[in-house]
């Protein structure tokens, strides 16, 4: 009982100090995954944009993280680099007909180089 009474001051603050370390150094929940679901570019990894393809009624649906390309060699095996169009805060494929926003492109499964 006299070592607990000796050294509980130290005891104490070192747990302390421990917990907060161990819940700061867990990963959450909240990392964005690469290549995961989005509905807006801030939903994706930080060097990735958001692809949304909408339904047949024209609501946009989920969509899903993708790497900005300018050529096929910079995609991946097995995917390509395929024209986009910049619309809000998502890419989405272009629509002939339809005012469209900025030309974009981004790595999709395909024919690759």
């Amino acid at each position: 009982m006299d070592l607990l009474a000796r050294y509980g001051r130290f005891v104490i603050p070192a747990l302390l100090v421990l917990t907060i370390g161990a819940w700061v150094l867990t990963p959450s929940s909240r990392a964005k995954r690469i290549h995961g679901p989005c509905l807006v570019h801030g939903d994706c990894h930080a060097t990735e944009r958001c692809l949304v393809i909408p339904s047949k009624d024209g609501f946009a649906t989920q969509g899903e993280c993708v790497d900005p390309c300018e050529a096929d060699l910079q995609c991946p095996p097995q995917h390509r680099c395929q024209p986009l169009a910049e619309v809000g805060k998502y890419w989405t494929p272009p629509v002939s007909g339809k005012g469209a926003g900025a030309p974009v492109a981004a790595c999709r499964p395909g024919a690759g180089p």
